[in-house]
């Protein structure tokens, strides 16, 4: 028997599965990223040149960095970074390096966002399905996967390996959606990124925003119905029927 739930416009809406991106979503990550890719590209001379050319920009440039940062992969961020062409060996290598750094960074100072764990635990006692969507990698995932059992939570776990295109492509979300054996239309996606937001949509699947790495205003652009801070807003309890 299907659980009705009710949207901000008052009509109820078949809503069985939540779907979670992980960095910036279940917990803040994405300063320890960046810690770790300033750390790391002082060690490769190219990843030094873009580091440096970076910080040499006016102010607001970590931040700049931080949100170009969020949501992609190493595959799809590198050249960004770089503005040229990567070889891939040269992402393989330098992406284990960067990772690397960034999980000895984070290992003793994972924090949940606020809420998160009584939110998991309502939505699955409600009946809700949980899975995981992310561009990390699996050291990352199972680092914090680990954590705390939060990986007990999710029923299927989508990650960098398991798709061939990445955020704001809908592919993600969508094999999150079949693993789960539920339609992209009974689907609500927590996210923090432009291109996860826009993936959700892509998909088909409504959104939510964290307000994390970007604006409501930048968030709500994009297509996410509604923005939080963190899982403790009184809209969740009202999302979810409690």
């Amino acid at each position: 028997m299907e659980r009705q739930f009710a949207n901000d416009t008052g009509i109820d809406t078949s809503l069985q599965a939540l779907i979670f991106d992980m960095d910036g979503v279940l917990t803040d990550t994405l300063p320890y990223h960046l810690k770790a890719w300033l750390q790391y590209s002082t060690t490769v001379p190219e990843l030094d040149a873009a580091r440096r050319e970076q910080l040499e920009q006016k102010d607001g440039a970590l931040n700049k960095l931080l949100a170009q940062m969020s949501g992609k992969r190493n595959e799809e961020l590198l050249p960004e970074l770089l503005g040229y062409p990567v070889a891939a060996a040269d992402i393989q290598r330098w992406s284990s390096g960067k990772e690397a750094v960034y999980r000895s960074l984070i290992q003793h100072e994972i924090q949940w966002m606020p809420g998160l764990i009584p939110f998991l635990q309502l939505a699955k006692a409600v009946g809700l399905k949980l899975g995981l969507g992310t561009s990390a990698c699996r050291e990352n995932v199972n680092l914090l996967m680990q954590q705390d059992g939060l990986g007990d939570f999710f029923a299927a776990q989508v990650i960098e390996t398991d798709v061939e295109r990445g955020k704001p492509d809908p592919q993600c979300y969508l094999l999150v959606a079949e693993r789960l054996g539920v339609e992209p239309d009974q689907c609500l996606v927590f996210e923090d990124a432009i291109s996860g937001t826009q993936a959700a949509r892509n998909a088909g699947m409504r959104c939510w925003g964290l307000l994390t790495s970007h604006s409501e205003t930048e968030l709500q652009q994009v297509g996410a119905e509604y923005c939080i801070q963190d899982f403790t807003d009184p809209a969740l309890q009202q999302l979810i029927g409690h």
